[in-house]
């Protein structure tokens, strides 16, 4: 039974956790699910015959919790059931809705460390649009983190985020658009060929790369002026 099958447009690492298996031998050979209404599920045997089961309620319960954006009650269910699948759902559903501290409390009870970490790492992000950027990052959603980014002004973030993806044509293609950090984008990725060994191939790198001239002094000021400008957005 899947608690959650969104969960595999959120975070597929959850899928698994969110789900438990029913043994079917009481049912005969082949049983075929006829029904399922809530917790409820009606299977026909070979014979012909129906039989009814249920399935834990509290998913359902869960749920409806998180439809009424009951963050501490589906909180305290999940504390009450003490049931890793319920926390895997919870974590999908509150990251889902960018619920950072339900999501961050529902990762730590199934012991996602890492998750934990960023998702702390994302609450301290002062700016609203950079942590629903990192949120759309976090569930693989790089296209909308971007467009959460530039919607809100912050175009070094969309340009950064596609340079540490290695979009490097992407990179530059909005930072060419919007007139700034052109400098930057040459930085990194003459960077990054040096440090694998690699020659630039690439053309309109080549072609800007004899245009704009890269100094990292004058790329680390522009950068610690747009975090700076970023806080106060």
């Amino acid at each position: 039974v899947w608690y959650y099958p969104r969960a595999v447009y959120i975070d597929t690492e959850l899928l698994p956790q969110s789900k438990v298996f029913k043994d079917a031998g009481e049912f005969g050979k082949n049983p075929q699910i006829v029904s399922f209404l809530g917790h409820h599920c009606t299977l026909r045997r070979s014979d012909g015959s129906l039989v009814s089961t249920a399935v834990s309620p509290y998913p359902t319960i869960l749920q409806n919790y998180v439809s009424k954006t009951s963050w501490d009650d589906a909180v305290r269910l999940c504390r009450f059931v003490k049931d890793a699948a319920l926390w895997a759902s919870l974590a999908a559903m509150a990251t889902a809705a960018k619920e950072l501290n339900t999501a961050e409390i529902a990762y730590a009870a199934i012991n996602e460390t890492e998750k934990v970490e960023y998702i702390s790492y994302i609450k301290d992000i002062s700016n609203k649009a950079a942590r629903n950027a990192e949120m759309s990052l976090f569930c693989k959603q790089t296209g909308e983190a971007e467009g959460t980014l530039l919607q809100g002004g912050l175009v070094y973030r969309a340009i950064r985020l596609n340079i540490d993806l290695f979009r490097w044509n992407r990179a530059l293609e909005l930072a060419v658009k919007h007139k700034t950090h052109v400098d930057t984008v040459l930085a990194y990725r003459k960077k990054y060929l040096e440090d694998f060994g690699l020659e630039e191939s690439d053309s309109v790198f080549l072609q800007y790369s004899k245009e704009i001239a890269v100094d990292w002094t004058t790329i680390q000021n522009k950068i610690n002026m747009e975090l700076e400008n970023e806080r106060g957005k």
